[in-house]
């Protein structure tokens, strides 16, 4: 195999053709790549090893993913992309043109902004349901001017437009479709969810919102379905401007409107906390762990000029999602830890968070990107005058079919080694590349041993869950075992909430834990409703969770110094959880 490649008689793996690869995938996809390759030399060349090798190659054959459903191919769409940087207007001409439709989808990178969207809909009057994987609404015909577009047979109402998370997609015809974020069909865990959406969403107009860099790889995807693409190409709207100098490491150059963007969790309420003691500021914070309601309102606070919250201190989820009025957004670094070890991070993600400042119809004529560290500022200058590289290939991930079929050829294999073997054995062409399947392995393991179909295998590691959270853990385990044992799940015998309002970052920490255990709830109970059937609890206790960790977010004051002058990790104590529960509607 080794000489076959040397003497250039695999035209997979030209070296020339393999930077992208690493680039994206780093050695693991290579090493998938080359397995690949290997097992398919062997099918040829020596198929006595590998008797069973056809028929697993044939099952395992992912190289034309736009042939696996019909519905997109059996119509014309007209298909038209808006391209520019961050806040170019590109979505809103894409959304101005849904709000006209007759039967129109918006897919969004993140249920917050799903939930923008369905709630802008029905303030321009649109009638407009919502649907993510953790709650689905109707529109409120009661506001005035929404109206349903007709009636069914049965009399029930026809809403106009669905807002959903793209991996909500639903499966029916549409007249207007709008795809946000498309370049995220290259993101290493959820680009399938994308690729999915480019290809099978049957709508006679589809909208794809995004960076430049998607073009070229959407226009050859598009090509094999013999699909045109027409491109609109947008500026950004207001002034941007990247600074000559840092902020010399110094936090009292702070000022108010700065968003400070840390990508350390762990660092984001020690540098709330200094700055609060060194500025006299209070900050508001976002983060990705916050459950999305948490952040709409630390975001309104931000935003709201009447309050006290004057600077933001953010992680990269301020990237894409909520309308904030920044005017300058300083980066504590431009280093993030991506899993396996501290990186740069890339030009497009730079590119993205630094456009958020100075948004338009915000009040800032001009936006100000820096760093806090004078090392910083010639690499963020270098990347924000870069374009970010074109894309090279689409994300898919194996159907539920695909893995019941390989499943039945090693029924003794464990689900998570199967995926893996799945993964060494498939063929993929070059304009695509298979999906992370690290996230999902770790939960296949904390379910290997229940008696669970490969379908409802499937369903569990797709769920929202991050199994390195204990209480999230010990929720999946119990939810998975009840799904094995048909019986029923009720989410109060399973969720126990503190009492009290969280003081500080490790409390508040343990309740977005169950908030992402009863969230996690939510979204199995529209997956197996005869298993989950406390729906109206889980929205209850969800949103008590909501609110303790927002009263816990308000609560925490400038942190008291020691006698020695440096920081505590203990926040002085106010009375005034009366004042808290008003603001938010508690009583």
């Amino acid at each position: 195999f080794a000489q076959s490649v040397m003497d250039g008689n695999n035209e997979r793996l030209v070296p020339k053709d393999l930077v992208p690869l690493l680039i994206r995938s780093r050695l693991e996809g290579l090493d998938n790549l080359l397995l690949s390759q290997f097992f398919a030399f062997l099918e040829h060349n020596a198929p006595h090893v590998v008797k069973d090798m056809k028929y697993l190659r044939e099952i395992t054959d992912l190289r034309f993913p736009h042939e696996w459903t019909l519905g997109a191919r059996t119509m014309k769409r007209r298909i038209i992309m808006h391209v520019g940087p961050t806040n170019s207007g590109k979505t809103y001409h894409a959304l101005e043109r849904l709000k006209n439709s007759k039967a129109g989808v918006y897919c969004s990178p993140l249920r917050l902004l799903a939930h923008e969207v369905y709630m802008r809909m029905m303030a321009a009057g649109v009638s407009c349901g919502l649907l993510t994987g953790e709650d689905r609404r109707y529109p409120d015909y009661s506001l005035q001017d929404v109206k349903p577009v007709g009636y069914t047979a049965t009399g029930t109402p026809i809403t106009q437009v669905i807002s959903c998370t793209i991996e909500m997609l639903p499966v029916k015809l549409f007249d207007v479709a709008v795809i946000d974020e498309i370049q995220m069909i290259s993101d290493k865990q959820r680009g399938w969810a994308w690729t999915s959406a480019l290809l099978s969403l049957r709508a006679r107009e589809l909208h794809l919102c995004g960076e430049p860099s998607a073009v070229p790889l959407v226009k050859r995807i598009c090509e094999m379905m013999d699909e045109e693409v027409e491109v609109r190409e947008y500026s950004r709207l207001g002034e941007l401007e990247v600074s000559s100098r840092s902020l010399e490491g110094s936090w009292k150059n702070i000022r108010a409107g700065d968003c400070v963007v840390v990508f350390s969790r762990a660092e984001i309420y020690g540098i709330k906390n200094t700055i609060e003691k060194k500025t006299g500021m209070r900050c508001a914070v976002i983060y990705g762990s916050l459950p999305p309601e948490s952040r709409v309102k630390q975001a309104a606070l931000f935003n709201d000029p009447n309050s006290d919250y004057d600077v933001l201190v953010a992680s990269d989820a301020v990237g894409m999602g909520i309308n904030l009025s920044i005017n300058r957004v300083v980066f504590t670094t431009l280093e993030k830890f991506d899993g396996e070890s501290v990186r740069p991070i890339s030009v497009s993600q730079t590119r993205q968070i630094g456009g958020r400042a100075g948004r338009f119809n915000s009040g800032v004529s001009v936006g100000t990107v820096t760093t806090m560290q004078p090392s910083d500022i010639r690499a963020l200058q270098c990347s924000m005058g870069t374009m970010p590289p074109c894309l090279d290939a689409a994300g898919i991930k194996p159907t539920t079919s695909m893995i019941e079929m390989f499943s039945h050829q090693f029924p003794d294999v464990s689900f998570s080694q199967l995926w893996s073997m799945f993964r060494d054995i498939a063929s993929v062409d070059d304009q695509y590349f298979m999906c992370s399947f690290d996230d999902q392995e770790s939960v296949a393991r904390e379910i290997e041993k229940l008696p669970l179909t490969v379908s409802e295998r499937y369903q569990l590691i797709y769920a929202p869950v991050n199994a390195r959270d204990p209480i999230v853990k010990q929720c999946l385990q119990t939810y998975a075992a009840a799904i094995a044992y048909k019986r029923e799940c009720n989410i109060m015998d399973v969720v126990s909430l503190p009492l009290g309002i969280p003081t500080n970052r490790e409390t508040i920490q343990i309740f977005e834990q169950w908030h992402r255990g009863i969230t996690l709830y939510t979204w199995l109970s529209y997956h197996f409703p005869s298993t989950f059937t406390a729906v109206d609890e889980s929205f209850a206790i969800k949103e008590e969770c909501e609110n303790t960790i927002q009263m816990g977010l308000l609560s925490l004051r400038k942190p008291n110094r020691d006698n020695t002058g440096g920081n505590t990790d203990d926040y002085s104590k106010h009375d005034e959880n009366k004042s808290i529960r008003k603001a938010l509607g508690i009583y």
